[in-house]
């Protein structure tokens, strides 16, 4: 057992009830976990963390997975910032424990078949604004600038209610009919953003851009409120803007770990949990994989909700959650995505940045056609490959130099997210070979744009579906654990007859990306949950202010 603080961990510890502080038991290190062992920790809880791998931070993690250059740092699944809530770093003070987020100058490039693209600087020294996009009239020119304004205005409404778990479906469709967007809340849930974009503009080739801009496939219902939780997205006080971390993703789960440390939370990594013991239906303690049990007042899974259900509640107590089992085993996420990181000996020239002097730095996108998107809304679900990827591109070495230890290493790292891939392959679970396939399509899919890259490929780390079960214990193989489709959204991303983070036992919770709002890395779940245990226990807490946030007139990809 790896002990992350110094405090000796006691299971079982008997004490009087009348003055007993209660004990809190978290399952999973991630950043949803860390951030409720954090507050739980401020508020007086005697908390400890167990992780099953030998390092914090889930899917929110910096590691050094290259032979070819060990000290060379990669933020693993989870690389982009933006969601995390401003008042979770101001509560908790991470940014005085190490968190420095920063924003990337120009904001992205879309890349499109045929040499045609739109570049969206951050300001003047990003270089200018410009689009190549063939049959673009100026009206789909104001339909576009129409379409991006009306999603931060949705953005600016949902925001305030990620900390406040009580909001619906149907709330919001008022809430955005009393804001004048009525397009919009005719469509958020109903309609796909491909049929949204129907009523703003014609142009195929932007629509393919817009569908970069949210989770799974932009034909489908529920990817316009996808794009909608995007934009909830802010850096540095700026509305809208996605950034990175300097030093990696890790270091938002490192602040996050230093704050619980500095409450006298115990952290443990290498310590896999087998089993929650259930007596009289309410959650008593665990059973470690090494035969330890342990006593906790409170218990915490912050993994995704298949993980607690099929691997870690006992078998005599899933008949109570016959419901649960039938609600996940039916819907279980049928797509996924992956994340492959490319060691580089040197920094390629990507042919249409080239040509328009663009430095390489901020998010570079290959979107597929409108065409492609709606024929991989079906291959994907039922198992198949994708003919044409959607990728997301960053070179995090070119603007942090702390995750090349060196600035004189001109190695660089080129991080590449795939949109959206089968959670498992006609039906049969990832195997190796299917990662290799992958590898092998995602090179061919950046020559499209970079014909050099394969010549400059060093080594490669893949985190495939296969990975992300097999690596990252994420049983569901999705980082959102539950899809962000209508089915999940608001008031549906709870368990069937249970409150927002409740179980059917007593004493047992659940706070992860499958819970309200959502997924990204927002703390959200673990925010909203402290608070609800720390009402329960102690009374009231002081409710987190959360204000709508500023409308930018110049925010998401812009022309």
């Amino acid at each position: 057992m790896n002990l992350i603080n110094s405090p000796d961990y006691e299971a079982g510890e008997d004490m009087d009830n009348a003055k007993k502080v209660p004990t809190v038991a978290i399952i999973g290190g991630g950043h949803n976990g860390l951030t409720c062992a954090a507050y739980l920790a401020k508020a007086g809880f005697e908390v400890s963390v167990f992780e099953k791998r030998d390092i914090l931070g889930g899917l929110c993690v910096t590691e050094a997975p290259f032979s070819k250059a060990p000290g060379l740092k990669i933020s693993s699944v989870a690389s982009y910032y933006g969601m995390l809530r401003a008042e979770v770093v101001k509560e908790l003070g991470l940014e005085k424990n190490g968190l420095r987020p920063y924003l990337s100058n120009p904001i992205e490039i879309v890349l499109l078949e045929k040499g045609q693209f739109v570049f969206t600087p951050r300001d003047q020294d990003g270089g200018e604004a410009q689009t190549k996009v063939d049959d673009l009239s100026e009206a789909d020119q104001i339909g576009w600038q129409n379409f991006w304004t009306d999603i931060q205005k949705a953005a600016a409404i949902v925001y305030p209610y990620y900390l406040k778990p009580g909001l619906t479906q149907a709330r919001l469709v008022d809430l955005l009919k009393e804001a004048g967007l009525n397009v919009l809340a005719e469509r958020v849930f109903s309609a796909s953003l491909f049929d949204l974009l129907d009523q703003y503009l014609k142009n195929d080739n932007l629509k393919a851009v817009a569908a970069t801009c949210t989770p799974g496939f932009a034909s489908t219902a529920g990817s316009v409120f996808g794009c909608i939780h995007h934009g909830t997205a802010s850096t540095r006080g700026e509305f809208g803007a996605w950034g990175q971390v300097f030093g990696g993703m890790g270091e938002i789960t490192a602040a996050l770990a230093d704050v619980a440390l500095q409450n006298d939370a115990r952290l443990y990594c290498d310590r896999p949990v087998q089993a929650i013991r259930i007596e009289k239906d309410k959650a008593v303690g665990l059973v470690f994989e090494d035969g330890e049990v342990a006593d906790f007042d409170i218990i915490i899974s912050a993994l995704d909700p298949y993980v607690l259900f099929e691997k870690l509640l006992p078998a005599e107590s899933l008949a109570k959650c016959a419901a649960i089992t039938t609600h996940l085993s039916k819907h279980r996420p049928q797509v996924s995505a992956a994340k492959l990181h490319f060691l580089l000996k040197d920094l390629p020239s990507i042919e249409t940045l080239t040509a328009i002097k663009h430095n390489h730095k901020g998010v570079i996108v290959i979107a597929p056609p409108k065409a492609a998107v709606e024929k991989a809304a079906l291959q994907v679900p039922a198992g198949g490959m994708p003919n044409d990827l959607m990728l997301t591109m960053a070179f995090p070495t070119l603007e942090d130099p702390s995750m090349k230890g060196s600035e004189e290493d001109k190695r660089q790292v080129l991080t590449v997210d795939v949109h959206y891939l089968p959670a498992r392959i006609n039906g049969l679970a990832w195997q190796e070979s299917d990662d290799q396939e992958l590898l092998e399509a995602t090179i061919a899919a950046i020559e499209s744009q970079c014909p050099q890259i394969r010549d400059y490929i060093l080594e490669s780390y893949v985190v495939s579906p296969r990975a992300l079960k097999e690596r990252y214990n994420v049983e569901s193989m999705s980082c959102w654990h539950l899809p962000m489709t209508p089915e999940y959204i608001f008031e549906k991303r709870s368990l069937p007859g249970c409150d927002h983070y409740e179980t059917p036992f007593e004493s047992l919770y659940l706070c992860s990306a499958g819970t309200y709002p959502g997924g990204n890395v927002t703390a959200a779940p673990g925010h909203n949950l402290a608070k609800k245990i720390i009402a329960k226990y102690q009374g009231n807490p002081t409710e987190t202010e959360s204000k709508d946030a500023p409308v930018l007139a110049n925010s998401g990809v812009q022309l």
